[in-house]
């Protein structure tokens, strides 16, 4: 099934489901087709006028912030530019709904179009509704009963103007002139007070008013041919409305210049053959657009990926995602997202349920089945004007289990928490990107240091790579791997982020070539960096617990943390001389703790056992690979293992 209908299947299932302009059901609402909506934002100037059920004005008012104002469009209102009139039906602008001397031509058509409907409905309701509002357009009295019970009489009205054939809109100054309300910007809309039943009836809430309003574009479409998407009779449109939000006015499909109808995605090959034609009825493009309108809208559905992209997905029995499948960030949610920079404990199990996919990218309940379908796309606005399906695929439920479960198997490492035990966790998309692409730079009012990567565009590929990698049952792309088993050998560049650097690169790169590392020690491993990395972790600790015996161990950095980069390139040569800086601290260590300095000394006359075998072995003075990196983190925590609680607490 491709992108689009797929989005036209899931909408005509909503609609059987009762989820269409049914608010109670879900939040945002999925729209009726032929119908926008507004969620205002606190700089939004959206008026309500009240009227009792008799259409005497009651009052005005400003309506509130995050109140979502649904209302009937028309294909000719929901295409017009600046300079072409076309009036929505019931809600729009103040110069097309208010009687004004400064545009009635923009005013008479609305008022044309509120009469035919008027006229031509059936329903008494609605004929009643759209009176009432009518009657009290026509009033002479209309303007300025509005614009005196928002603002009693402080304020100044500035007409519009022509200057030449060019309209200045006007603007209201109120509170002494220190705030201006822009006519042009400001939407009207109408609330009818005990009207239905006797409760307060608006244009949003009022369902059979859009029914209505349904009903009066699917009796006047003419010209039915077949639509290419739904295979149904259709009304065809070479122009299709924008899915605004965070896409404000991109298209979704946009218009060929050389006919009047749609291309999806780039252009096609040969513009005049007609098999390069789609044509796409009303009905099916309201649907479509509406349905990825939701999608956009819906917190559980949608990802910012950086840039003007996003990722939308869903399933075809739970539309809203309602059970929070997150592929961007597993949530390790058995684990209380707490690791060893928290500064509080509390209850911790492990078990095996801990590594199952449901423990990590599910953060509600499971409500799909795991026979029903996942569709995940990628959109990304090209610019103003144009939206680029990226990536789309769809998935059986239990196909995506398997990779996404596959996918934390193949990424997870330990994580360690304060009380000293240990949990699997799968690092999410953004922390492979920093850690692999990211800076360490300070940041907030404290100058904390976090990871940034700074180029939105390049970010933005990435997480594509990787969600798209994830979905495919792929790998981590080759070169992120690549980039992370060079970060491993500077560790210099990452003075504070050093440890959420090896985490991340750790669980990425262990499995890799058919190859698995284990973060217990391999007494059994002979491979040379593996052996070298054991090696450079003993020198660090023999030195961090020098310092530790006198207490200076606090922000000490050893030479082995120093000489890290140059130990990685020319192993043989830096092991020489930190054998040599080392012998200080080792006697000390000798005499004052000597259980630690027997331990160690036993890990490292084995490993220079095993390195001696290798000594005349070709390569051995090439650069260490990204093996040592396990041999290092294995040595620590064997040491560490066995310690007390006191030495347990100072690894990091």
């Amino acid at each position: 099934m491709d992108f689009f209908t797929s989005l036209l299947k899931s909408y005509e299932s909503a609609e059987q489901d009762g989820w269409v302009d049914n608010a109670s059901k879900n939040e945002p609402t999925l729209l009726p087709i032929y119908h926008s909506n507004k969620i205002l934002k606190k700089t939004d100037k959206y008026i309500e006028i009240v009227l009792d059920n008799q259409g005497n004005f009651v009052k005005s008012t400003f309506l509130e912030e995050g109140y979502n104002l649904v209302y009937p469009v028309t294909f000719d209102s929901v295409n017009r530019t600046s300079s072409k009139i076309a009036p929505h039906p019931i809600v729009d602008k103040w110069y097309y709904v208010m009687p004004t001397e400064e545009r009635k031509d923009m005013h008479e058509m609305y008022q044309n179009n509120l009469k035919n409907w008027l006229q031509k409905t059936t329903n008494s309701g609605v004929q009643s509704f759209l009176k009432l509002i009518c009657d009290f357009l026509t009033t002479t009295t209309a303007v300025d009963k509005v614009l005196k019970s928002l603002f009693s009489d402080k304020y100044e009205l500035i007409l519009g103007v022509m200057d030449g054939r060019k309209f200045i809109p006007g603007q209201i100054n109120y509170e002494q002139g220190t705030k201006k309300l822009e006519l042009k910007d400001t939407m009207v809309t109408f609330k009818i007070v005990d009207f239905n039943g006797y409760k307060d009836t608006s244009v949003s809430n009022y369902l059979d008013l859009h029914l209505d309003h349904i009903k009066m574009v699917e009796q006047n479409s003419v010209g039915k041919e077949v639509c290419n998407i739904s295979g149904k009779k259709d009304q065809i449109v070479h122009l299709h409305r924008n899915i605004g939000g965070v896409f404000v006015k991109a298209k979704l499909i946009s218009k060929s210049e050389t006919n009047d109808f749609a291309y999806q995605g780039d252009r096609f090959s040969s513009k005049k053959e007609d098999t390069d034609i789609i044509k796409i009825g009303y009905q099916t493009s309201e649907k479509i657009h509406l349905m990825a309108k939701y999608l956009l809208e819906n917190e559980h559905t949608h990802a910012w990926l950086g840039g003007g992209q996003y990722l939308i997905n869903w399933f075809s029995d739970d539309l809203a995602n309602d059970s929070q499948l997150t592929v961007t960030k597993p949530y390790n949610s058995m684990f209380e997202e707490e690791d060893e920079d928290d500064g509080e404990t509390s209850k911790f199990t492990i078990s095996e349920r801990n590594r199952e996919i449901k423990a990590s990218f599910i953060r509600g309940k499971k409500q799909f089945e795991d026979a029903s379908s996942y569709y995940a796309a990628i959109l990304n606005k090209t610019n103003d004007g144009r939206i680029a399906l990226k990536y789309f695929r769809q998935l059986k439920a239990s196909q995506l289990l398997e990779r996404l479960d596959q996918w934390q198997a193949n990424y997870s490492w330990e994580r360690r928490r304060k009380d000293g035990q240990y949990y699997s966790y799968a690092p999410n998309l953004m922390e492979i990107i920093l850690a692999a692409y990211g800076v360490e730079r300070e940041e907030g009012l404290k100058r904390e240091k976090v990871l940034k990567l700074d180029n939105d565009s390049f970010k933005s590929d990435l997480y594509q790579q990787l969600i798209t990698a994830l979905l495919d049952g792929q790998g981590v792309p080759s070169a992120i791997v690549k980039k992370l088993e060079n970060n491993i050998r500077q560790r210099q560049r990452y003075p504070e982020k050093w440890h959420q650097v090896q985490q991340i690169s750790l669980g990425i790169l262990h499995k890799q070539h058919e190859e698995e590392f284990s973060p217990m020690l391999d007494h059994t491993n002979q491979e040379r960096s593996y052996l070298f990395g054991r090696l450079l972790a003993i020198y660090e600790l023999i030195e961090s617990l020098r310092y530790k015996l006198d207490g200076s161990d606090s922000g000490r950095i050893t030479n082995a943390e120093r000489y890290w980069t140059a130990y990685t390139n020319q192993p043989t040569k830096l092991m020489m001389l930190l054998e040599n800086k080392i012998k200080p601290y080792e006697e000390t260590l000798k005499l004052n703790n000597h259980g630690s300095w027997s331990k160690l000394n036993k890990e490292k006359e084995e490993i220079m056992m095993f390195l001696n075998l290798l000594i005349d072995s070709e390569g051995m003075e090439k650069p260490l690979d990204y093996r040592f990196m396990f041999g290092y983190y294995a040595e620590k925590k064997f040491y560490y293992t066995k310690q007390t609680v006191d030495v347990v607490e100072s690894e990091d």
